[in-house]
């Protein structure tokens, strides 16, 4: 694993603002649709290849971006032991297409950084510190892996903020925790990073071969 510091992940790429789209919202909890009026989007496809329970986590919904994008969350949760897993997955900006995929994948993950560092303006988190940052090769593809803390209402937090992309879909996966060292120390957030990108790019592979497949016109 290649480690970098902060201050490096964080001015690596400097990505228009389109870069973050949605990132606001991902920074924030998981709330309700608000907008009643527009009918339902129906559920993700990836979200019938996902099992129920991943590690110590069960699967509890998703929810659709309200930007139009098509991006969508999916959360698993271990409500007994406090903890959040959340999985989102959304195009990247047409106006940054043209990079590359290690420029996409630093310049969303400060595009995250910077979303959660806002809501801690707005009083929404307080001193957010990151603790560790590093970016490690699976495959073909890079990984960004961020640990933080911050308080909320008074209690200690530990996040990890996983991100990748594929084929022009970043996938970004955030884990939220009470910070201690038994949560700290645990291998368990890698492998089911590990786990959730691998089904989720794999969702992607088939999705596309399907389209691919139903874009052939019979002569």
């Amino acid at each position: 694993m290649r480690l970098i510091s902060a201050i490096a992940l964080l001015g690596t790429v400097l990505l228009t603002s389109a870069c973050a789209t949605t990132q606001s919202t991902q920074a924030t909890d998981l709330n309700t649709n608000t907008a009643a009026e527009a009918p339902p989007l129906p559920e993700p496809a990836l979200l019938k290849a996902l099992p129920e329970t991943v590690e110590s986590f069960e699967l509890e919904g998703f929810k659709h971006f309200e930007d139009g994008s098509g991006g969508y969350s999916i959360r698993y949760a271990n409500d007994r032991k406090r903890r959040i897993a959340d999985l989102y997955v959304y195009p990247v900006a047409e106006e940054n297409t043209n990079l590359a995929h290690n420029q996409l994948v630093l310049g969303s993950t400060r595009a995250t950084l910077m979303a959660i560092g806002e809501a801690t303006r707005q009083g929404h988190y307080s001193n957010f510190n990151v603790i560790n940052a590093a970016t490690r090769a699976q495959g073909v593809r890079t990984i960004a892996r961020v640990q933080a803390t911050y308080l909320r209402q008074n209690l200690a937090s530990y996040t990890l903020v996983y991100q990748t992309e594929h084929e022009g879909t970043l996938l970004k996966i955030r884990l939220t925790m009470p910070d201690n060292e038994s949560n700290r120390s645990s291998k368990e957030w890698d492998t089911f990073a590990d786990s959730m990108f691998e089904k989720a790019v794999s969702n992607l592979k088939k999705t596309k071969q399907t389209d691919e497949i139903e874009d052939v016109q019979p002569i």
